[in-house]
């Protein structure tokens, strides 16, 4: 069933972008919309001639220290969620302690610490906000999920244990009522659902491309390079190669890349159905410059060599252009985030709506250093990232999004 199956050509579109305060700039991409045969819907966003960015990143506060022990001094941050009124939480995993500050910047609170007790953690990996306002962290060591209230403290806490140690959480709050949190069982990928008891409701399979049948072959992995060693061996990641990027939204539907696919696409899937939406940006593919190239094979040489391995790994599978889509978040107002690389060397976020829709583009401002392995958050006219200084000191910085940026290459 379908609705239409010629083109549709939108120009200019633009919806109103509630994740960027009163900005009234229009995006001035064009948008193609396509109803598939197969129900899919496939948006094609095409970036005008000489495009520039609609927002700027500009640092407005920025929270941590080099030096001292106390709570603004941040040791390894997994965890960071915005919280109403303009304040933000964050999880210091190597504390472990769950640490509050106000809008301007201000120590609030401190909750956790090391332990086993109520309200302490053994290894909770990141944050989620909850209803009312509360704060769910996962505690897969200790078993359980925890919420706090920001500054209050400690409420109560759910068993939960699904193994996940020393990895970044990457469950999702969903619709306030649900907790989905992505899984495998060693045969097929799925996603387990839970309620707010973290009582098991359901698992949704994930879409796979994987025969379910096929054993698993170390040798035979497309992102890594494979080294037999004395006892074992060992996979290392190929540099550049575009990895699967997944992100479930607050609605609980699923968005990813495909595996080892570099082009600019994401495809959106409803829970327990199909594709229903794939995005495509016709963004020009960014090169891997020849020197950052020749850098990474050099540092991949000698730590062959510090392990005495004399042979060499078939360089020409490292790719040379960089994956188009580097991870994908959602603002507090449901608009889609998607981190991408640019000509000059930083980073865009191209911002859609739920339609798939370009929306705009923030471009990163000068001098922040985006430490990725936690989201930003997106709330309002702000967004709040973790970012390190050339020590590799963690800090929080707000951001206020600005209109106009720098063009793109």
């Amino acid at each position: 069933m379908y609705e239409r199956t010629r083109a549709i050509l939108i120009g200019g579109a633009w919806v109103a972008l509630a994740g960027c305060g009163d900005s009234e700039d229009r995006s001035d991409w064009t948008t193609l919309r396509v109803m598939l045969p197969s129900g899919t819907v496939h948006v094609t966003n095409i970036p005008a001639a000489n495009a520039s960015p609609t927002w700027t990143l500009v640092e407005e506060l920025r929270v941590g220290t080099l030096e001292g022990t106390g709570p603004d001094a941040f040791a390894y941050l997994k965890g960071l969620v915005a919280l109403d009124g303009g304040g933000f939480a964050v999880l210091d995993s190597q504390i472990q302690e769950l640490r509050v500050f106000g809008p301007d910047g201000a120590y609030v609170a401190t909750h956790g610490g090391k332990g086993q007790g109520p309200g302490e953690f053994a290894d909770a990996n990141g944050l989620m906000l909850g209803p009312n306002g509360r704060i769910w962290v996962p505690d897969g060591r200790n078993g359980r999920m925890s919420v706090f209230d920001p500054e209050d403290g400690f409420i109560e806490s759910f068993p939960f244990d699904d193994g996940n140690y020393g990895w970044v959480w990457n469950g999702a709050m969903v619709d306030g009522s649900r907790i989905h949190r992505p899984w495998w069982d060693g045969t097929r990928r799925q996603i387990r659902v839970y309620d707010l008891t973290m009582t098991l409701v359901d698992s949704i399979p994930l879409p796979s491309d994987e025969p379910e049948d096929e054993e698993y072959d170390p040798e035979r992995q497309p992102g890594t390079f494979y080294q037999a060693l004395d006892r074992g061996y060992m996979l290392y990641g190929i540099p550049y190669f575009a990895s699967e990027v997944t992100h479930l939204d607050s609605r609980g539907t699923a968005w990813s890349t495909r595996d080892g696919d570099p082009e600019y696409r994401l495809s959106r899937w409803e829970p327990g159905g199909d594709t229903t939406l794939v995005v495509e940006t016709r963004r020009p593919p960014v090169p891997v410059p020849e020197v950052e190239r020749d850098s990474v094979i050099a540092a991949m040489r000698q730590m062959l060599a510090d392990r005495g391995v004399s042979s060499q790994w078939d360089w020409s599978r490292i790719p040379n252009v960089k994956p188009a889509v580097e991870a994908i978040f959602q603002s507090a107002e449901g608009n889609l985030w998607v981190r991408t690389p640019s000509a000059d060397g930083g980073i865009l976020f191209d911002v859609y709506s739920g339609d798939g829709s370009h929306l705009g583009t923030a471009s990163l401002g000068a001098g922040l250093s985006l430490w990725d392995q936690v989201a930003p958050a997106v709330r309002g006219g702000s967004a709040w990232l973790i970012v390190t200084d050339e020590l590799d000191v963690q800090y929080v910085v707000r951001a206020r999004i600005m209109p106009g940026g720098t063009s793109i290459g």
